[in-house]
């Protein structure tokens, strides 16, 4: 069964519509915003983050009482315990038909409005004027984060959305917020890969799906997440749009079962695109290592499909080394991937040499703990984790972007460039020392400091060197 949902929100037509639920309250229905294989979801008149969905099939039905009979089990599901951003039956409807009410935050807006509003600027001939004023890659890169995170907290628990779609995930309306909120719930379920539930999105079904040959699971998750984000970032569907589909409409369904090769396949060229941003100026070479395996090994395997955890580490990554393109230097407004230039791809403004510091992130392990190891050059260890700075102030966290940990830990200070100072702000309660090269000398950071350029490297200690700790260096 195949859940299929509208592009854009129908008003009702003739008198207005109302349901019931379990407890007698009176709904008036408003505006209708998707459309799927169980029931249409649709706003209520009288607060705008009430949501209702309605069963397409009578009460008697097989199907709805199948349904009611789901939606019962959703509830049940430890969602609200855990504290996971998913709108959740707040109460059953029970006439006309069945169905159940969800709230929602304000200020949300579907995912789906990012892309589209990408994609129409495509086709008018208006090039990445959609994307740049849908947020950017700084905005796709922040929500694609958090929502992964928000699924491998759900896959933790064992449970599987089974419908992710664009139309499904909500996010904030404003570009400076990174809320992710899902709807449609009610295909919620404690994941097992012989599932015989069955349903999806067409463009966003795994192949298992698709071929009838398996049920929703993480893996069919993990699918639906790797072909919107990268849809989100390259304005491209990593199967459908490619050049053999692009040539014969035919071959769509084909190529969403997998049977033809992803549009960047390293080895077969057949089905590449001859549109789209290029993947190096939105994805770092971590994300494209995950899509690579998610879309290559994980069509016939998804036990290769790299897990959410993965995703959400390195969509973390990718945030830490942008560079904004500064409206205040004639740059555009949107965030780059950092590159030794400073260059903005999307509009070819260089911002000034100087005012982007990047940090490298390493380990001190103290010669304490090390024992009979403890030699100098034990002590160091690289991570390859980077974070960027400029002149809005950055958090360094307990754990590194990139790392497990990174959302939920402390912030231990901040910091950011105003001209030729680079200004410290150390948290209360946490001990933090800097090193200038040369020197072995660690001088304790307490509030606000200024830091003068003069061209040297420094090391900021985040820990005692009596301990194994976090550091960063650089060059200011």
């Amino acid at each position: 069964m195949e859940s299929r949902k509208t592009a854009r929100a129908e008003k009702p037509q003739g008198k207005v519509q109302r349901v019931w639920d379990d407890r007698g309250a009176v709904y008036e229905l408003g505006e209708k915003l998707a459309e799927g294989g169980q029931g249409h979801v649709v706003t209520t008149r009288a607060d705008a983050r009430l949501l209702v969905k309605v069963s397409k099939w009578p009460n008697a039905h097989p199907e709805s009482l199948e349904w009611q009979r789901q939606i019962e089990r959703v509830h049940r599901l430890p969602i609200t315990e855990n504290d996971l951003p998913i709108a959740m039956p707040k109460a059953l409807i029970v006439k006309p038909r069945a169905g159940y009410v969800m709230e929602l935050m304000d200020g949300l807006v579907p995912l789906e409005q990012l892309l589209t509003q990408a994609q129409q600027a495509f086709l008018d001939g208006e090039g990445l004027s959609g994307y740049l004023a849908s947020g950017g890659l700084r905005r796709r890169l922040r929500l694609l984060a958090r929502l992964a995170r928000v699924m491998a907290r759900l896959h933790g628990l064992g449970i599987a959305h089974g419908d992710l779609s664009p139309k499904n995930v909500f996010v904030s309306e404003s570009h400076e917020h990174a809320e992710v909120w899902l709807i449609d719930c009610d295909n919620l379920t404690y994941a097992v890969r012989d599932s015989s539930l069955q349903l999806y999105t067409p463009d966003y079904g795994a192949p298992e799906l698709l071929c009838g040959e398996r049920g929703i699971s993480t893996y069919t998750d993990i699918w639906s997440f790797a072909v919107m984000a990268f849809q989100l970032l390259t304005v491209l569907h990593p199967f459908k749009s490619g050049d053999l589909v692009d040539q014969d409409s035919e071959r769509e369904e084909p190529a969403l079962r997998g049977e033809l090769p992803w549009v960047d396949h390293p080895e077969d060229e057949s089905n590449r695109a001859s549109l789209g941003i290029p993947r190096e100026l939105v994805c770092t070479s971590a994300l494209r290592n995950l899509f690579g395996r998610c879309f290559r090994l994980g069509v016939l395997d998804a036990g290769e499909r790299p897990v959410m955890a993965e995703w959400a580490e390195a969509f973390e990554a990718a945030v830490a080394v942008q560079v904004l393109c500064d409206t205040g230097h004639d740059g555009c407004g949107s965030t780059f991937l950092w590159n030794r230039d400073l260059c903005c791809p999307f509009c070819d403004t260089a911002q000034p040499a100087g005012s982007v510091l990047r940090l490298v992130h390493s380990v001190f392990a103290a010669p304490v703990e090390l024992g009979e190891l403890a030699d100098p050059k034990n002590c160091w260890i690289m991570t390859g984790h980077v974070q960027t700075v400029a002149s809005e102030p950055v958090a360094l966290r307990a754990a590194p972007p990139g790392t497990a940990c990174h959302a939920e830990s402390d912030s231990v200070l901040s910091l950011w460039v105003a001209g030729d100072d680079l200004t410290i702000q150390v948290e209360h309660g946490h001990q933090v020392s800097l090193q200038t090269s040369g020197s072995t000398r660690l001088l304790p950071l307490r509030g606000r400091v200024q830091l003068p350029r003069r061209g040297v490297a420094h090391v900021l200690h985040l820990g005692t060197g009596d301990r194994t700790h976090d550091v960063w260096r650089f060059k200011w």
